[in-house]
């Protein structure tokens, strides 16, 4: 018997489906037995006959249950059997934004996420808000045809688990979801960059490793944490791509402050704590900027390292490190991740710390332990949370310190940059079986 069944119409009978002798033996039907047929959030009764011009992989329903269901006739799917219910799937689904217009945008790289279908198999959706009507529970968006490998547009019933790739999807959308489809939503939230700091402060196991840092509320708090670190970076609180980051530190009666992403240093002058007040009212906003220390590390020809740990969970729900890049900026800046040298991490420990086999694996390992507690203690707020980075950096003592958890689609291409297209399938692959474990086909 093959690993996937295909559908084919039956144009003739109405409510019924069609399966090989021997398939049906194996579901337990050996004379027609009146079944629930599910797919995705829709179920419909039929009788269930067997047929022995059927292929073993086929399986035939009528027209009018097909319509029903909403659905295609070109994937490949498993059965799942639940008492009386027949499941075909699994049917999972990419939430990708906002907008149809947002999402046509990415359908390309999103292909990505099917080189592995074979072992995925069943139905899988890529849609937008947009495209979802609460009245009808159906969805218009983009399904996989496995056969042309490309993106068809059409109109679904809800998946079984959905896989939020967007910061667009409301808490109010998540609920809609999860009140039709269960806990099988995941990535469900969003945190910005000082929620994330100070859930991860409330663990005795990840504080010690957190950057001291502070909401900035007023220009008193910035001048004050310059008094105890002569360095220190200033972080807008937002996720998005865009958002500013400064370094500042002071040297005598100068302040520079430097803007890495727009290439900006500026060394200014001043005599009085009120001159210095009004520079900072005029580069921050009260609530919208963090300020954090400034971890001072290890640099090889003048690059700032850091390091990025791709956290995410298998499809028995274990969270699992897949692995660690070390990423060093372009000479001279205080970032790593513009233009940045990618390599795998393991190599960049050993080469730049200097050191032997068994404590570069010692690292790796307080590493890989660190990352995992950190996505642990946001999983623990309540949150249905699966995919994640861990951003690292390491200092010249060989300390460990965790600056930010991505957790709304970070990045996995950085895989791709360190010349690593298998372990970045295999990332996505890994991501699309615990949707498919959500489905309930794993």
């Amino acid at each position: 018997m093959e690993s996937f069944f295909r559908l084919r119409r039956d144009t003739v009978g109405e409510g019924v489906m069609s399966l090989h002798p021997e398939v049906a033996k194996f579901i337990g039907i050996t004379r027609p037995a009146e079944r629930l047929i599910c797919f995705g959030s829709q179920s419909v009764r039929a009788i269930v006959y067997t047929s022995q011009s059927l292929k073993e992989n086929y399986a035939s329903i009528s027209s009018d249950l097909l319509d029903e269901l909403n659905i295609p006739l070109n994937c490949h799917y498993e059965i799942l059997l639940k008492g009386n219910e027949i499941h075909f799937g699994p049917f999972i689904s990419l939430l990708a934004g906002n907008t149809d217009k947002s999402i046509e945008k990415k359908l390309d790289d999103l292909l990505d996420y099917l080189l592995y279908y074979k072992e995925i198999k069943g139905a899988v959706l890529v849609f937008s808000i947009e495209g979802v009507n609460k009245e009808t529970q159906t969805i218009n968006g983009y399904l996989y045809n496995p056969k042309s490998k490309q993106w068809e547009k059409g109109t679904y019933p809800y998946p079984s688990s959905i896989f939020v790739l967007t910061k667009k999807a409301s808490s109010k959308w998540i609920k809609h979801f999860k009140s039709i489809i269960g806990d099988a939503v995941f990535n469900d939230f969003h945190y910005n960059k000082w929620n994330i700091h100070k859930i991860l402060k409330t663990s005795y196991n990840v504080k010690e490793s957190l950057p001291h840092s502070i909401l900035y509320e007023s220009p008193d708090d910035l001048y004050s944490f310059l008094q105890r670190y002569s360095k220190i970076m200033v972080k807008s609180i937002s996720t998005s791509k865009d958002s500013s980051i400064y370094k500042i530190s002071k040297e005598n009666n100068y302040l520079v402050i430097t803007h890495p992403q727009k290439g900006e240093s500026k060394k200014i002058k001043f005599s009085e704590q009120e001159q210095v007040y009004e520079l900072f009212s005029k580069y921050f906003k009260n609530g919208q900027y963090m300020i954090q220390q400034s971890i001072e590390l290890q640099t090889t020809h003048d690059r700032t390292i850091d390091f990025r740990v791709i956290v995410i969970k298998n499809p028995d729900g274990k969270w699992q490190v897949m692995n660690m890049f070390a990423r060093q900026g372009k000479p001279g800046t205080v970032l790593s991740n513009i233009y940045p040298y990618v390599e795998l991490g393991k190599e960049t420990l050993q080469e730049v710390w200097d050191l032997n086999d068994v404590k570069t694996a010692m690292m790796m390992k307080d590493i890989s332990d660190k990352s995992i507690e950190a996505v642990r203690v946001i999983e623990e707020k309540g949150v249905h949370f699966a995919n994640a980075s861990v951003d690292i950096k390491v200092d010249e003592n060989e300390d460990i310190w965790i600056l930010d958890v991505q957790h709304r689609n970070p990045s996995h291409e950085i895989a791709l940059v360190a010349g690593f297209p298998d372990l970045y399938y295999e990332i996505l692959k890994t991501n699309m079986l615990y949707a498919k474990k959500l489905a309930g086909f794993i």
